[in-house]
């Protein structure tokens, strides 16, 4: 693959990635008229902006993973890109908990196909010493995605508002309106993306017992891992769902305000976060520091923290404004170390499915269980739909200094894993592992 075809690619798979958050995010931008023609609880938004999602994406992530171990990725990419946009659509036709709820459901199980399919897709074209940066380049889409929903969302939901040229709610329209763009680029991606030619495939699929076998020879490695970059997910989830909440009920922003606000901030903090943790990490790779991705995403755990409490806390909007921004920018950077290691770590033949257990923890703890803790925290403790400050502050702080001594813990193991994909593959045999183009 030629590095202008290559480049190509990266892009759709990144304004993919960007359609998918705008399609989840826009959720947490429409909590205030969602909640007052609904009637729901800050429980039953945490439900839908968490629970609903990571369902069926968590849980069907692993037999897609699966598929995109063995399978041509660009179709099963296709797939999920277009159901989870007419998903998306469908909730502007709901008018009650349970219809979107199913609707959220829906879009999960087509957001679920994406990631593990990239990934795998990534690792098999891009060299080592650039996967960090490259997957950076990727993750840009979620940060990109996230601030054009709060950005033009705020401003979209005011536009439907002020004209009502349609019998359905404006927040309704909103969900039809992003919908759309997805079901082109599917179908753009369809046509110019294949499966690269050096790709090597297994005449037999792996079986699942080796896969739990690898898991189980370097099980402190991988639990680690995955419990510390899931406590990092609560971290950076928790700002996604429940800061403009917070923003509206305590600083009395407008949907307008907030999208801007909030717009900018995600864009700007958030891809640079992840720019420079991708950077970082490749730098320190090539200088022969080994564990550069737990000493980057743990050093950003430790400063996301006291800025992140500040924020929620604060009752001066222009502090709580700045100290978000700091904060949001250094809770980005796990997201490319947390996949990187995962690609370096295990055989060319499983990195969908470790990379789906991964997402898995990520959703079921990260998106949905920190959600709906918060939420809970509220509801059932504070009692008050002001406090959701002091909410945000207990669980996603504790998490992120949490997640950032599990990483620490995690680098010796990590050490003893370097070298084992070749040696386990050839154990099994199977294909050795694909170094990239």
């Amino acid at each position: 693959m030629t590095r202008v075809r290559q480049m190509n690619t990266m892009c759709l798979f990144m304004v993919a990635y960007l359609l998918s958050y705008i399609d989840r995010q826009i959720l947490a931008l429409l909590i205030g008229p969602i909640q007052s023609d609904l009637f729901l609880s800050d429980t039953q938004f945490a439900c839908l902006n968490g629970l609903a999602f990571s369902l069926l994406y968590a849980i069907l992530g692993f037999p897609l993973a699966s598929m995109s171990d063995r399978y041509p990725r660009p179709p099963i990419i296709v797939g999920g890109v277009i159901l989870w946009s007419l998903a998306t659509m469908a909730c502007g036709l709901c008018n009650s908990f349970w219809s979107l709820f199913l609707c959220r459901v829906i879009v999960g199980l087509g957001e679920a196909a994406l990631a593990p399919a990239v990934y795998s897709y990534i690792a098999d074209v891009v060299p080592r010493e650039r996967l960090a940066g490259t997957l950076a380049f990727f993750f840009l889409g979620s940060f990109l995605g996230s601030g054009c929903a709060f950005l033009f969302g705020g401003w979209l939901l005011a536009f439907v508002q002020h004209h009502h040229f349609v019998t359905l709610h404006a927040w309704q329209v909103c969900f039809m309106v992003v919908g759309l763009p997805g079901i082109l680029l599917g179908i753009i991606i369809a046509l110019t993306v294949h499966e690269p030619s050096s790709r090597k495939v297994p005449l037999r699929p792996v079986p699942v017992s080796v896969a739990i076998s690898f898991f189980r020879s370097h099980s402190t490695f991988f639990s680690l891992h995955m419990l510390g970059y899931t406590l990092l997910a609560v971290t950076l989830f928790s700002l996604f769902s429940w800061m403009p909440a917070q923003m509206m009920r305590v600083h009395h922003m407008s949907h307008t305000d907030l999208g801007l606000t909030l717009g900018l901030i995600v864009i700007v903090a958030g891809c640079g976060g992840a720019f420079t943790s991708g950077r970082l990490i490749d730098i320190l790779t090539k200088r022969g520091i080994w564990y550069a991705p737990q000493l980057v995403a743990s050093g950003a755990a430790f400063a996301a923290s006291i800025p992140l409490v500040i924020s929620v806390t604060t009752m001066d909007t222009h502090l709580a404004i700045v100290t978000f921004s700091v904060a949001f920018f250094f809770a980005s950077f796990p997201m490319p170390p947390s996949a990187t290691v995962l690609q370096i770590a295990v055989p060319a033949t499983m990195r969908a499915r470790f990379s789906a257990a991964m997402l898995f923890c990520n959703a079921i703890g990260g998106l949905s269980g920190g959600s709906l803790l918060i939420g809970a925290l509220n509801d059932k403790v504070f009692h008050s739909a002001a406090s959701i400050g002091t909410s945000i502050a207990l669980v996603a702080g504790t998490a992120s200094v949490l997640g950032g001594v599990l990483l620490l813990f995690c680098i010796p193991s990590y050490r003893i894993l370097c070298n084992g994909p070749v040696k386990m593959e050839r154990i099994v045999g199977l294909p050795a592992a694909q170094e990239g183009a």
